[in-house]
């Protein structure tokens, strides 16, 4: 399992769509490279981030088995971020978020926060970009859990091979179809 600074590094690179929300819009507006150049780069250091912490889970975790009796995909919260985080940053227009980086240091901070200890980990965009996948599973004993894959699941009743990030949040690191 991650502990929470890798918790926290993989909530906050969920932020990468809004970053690069506020470069493009700071670019539109005509604003100098060296004012979105930044918000740019930031953007696609949290892309890299957040793969290169996936693949570092896959490789150094505990790996166990992870029975699937039921499950149901959960993709489709990805619209729910995009408006609940992401448009307010962009269309206002005096965007304080963009102008004054300490209010965004910290709006960053208490949204990694509270993301990270809900463990809302299918809240990230950038893993849905990556190639991952959210399903609501439910194991033996009919706990609920997160289950994030590559793979599609196209069947209940079977047992795949994972690691833990988080409490009841698991990544599927099996190659082969579920």
């Amino acid at each position: 399992m991650l502990n929470i600074f890798a918790k926290c590094l993989l909530v906050a690179t969920s932020l990468s769509p809004v970053l690069g929300a506020v470069a493009v819009n700071q670019f539109e507006r005509g604003k100098p490279c060296t004012n979105w150049i930044w918000w740019l780069g930031g953007a696609l250091f949290l892309v890299l981030l957040c793969d290169a912490l996936l693949r570092y889970a896959k490789e150094h975790a505990q790996k166990q088995l992870f029975y699937i009796k039921e499950f149901e995909r959960k993709d489709q919260e990805m619209l729910t971020y995009l408006f609940i985080y992401l448009l307010p940053f962009i269309r206002s227009e005096n965007s304080t978020f963009a102008n004054e980086w300490i209010t965004s240091v910290y709006i960053l901070a208490i949204i990694i926060l509270a993301i990270a200890y809900a463990d809302a980990f299918h809240f990230n965009p950038v893993m849905r970009f990556l190639g991952y996948r959210f399903y609501a599973v439910r194991d033996r004993d009919g706990v609920s859990n997160l289950l994030i894959s590559k793979t599609d699941l196209r069947r209940p009743d079977k047992e795949v091979q994972t690691v833990g990030l988080a409490r009841n949040v698991y990544l599927h690191i099996g190659e082969q179809d579920a």
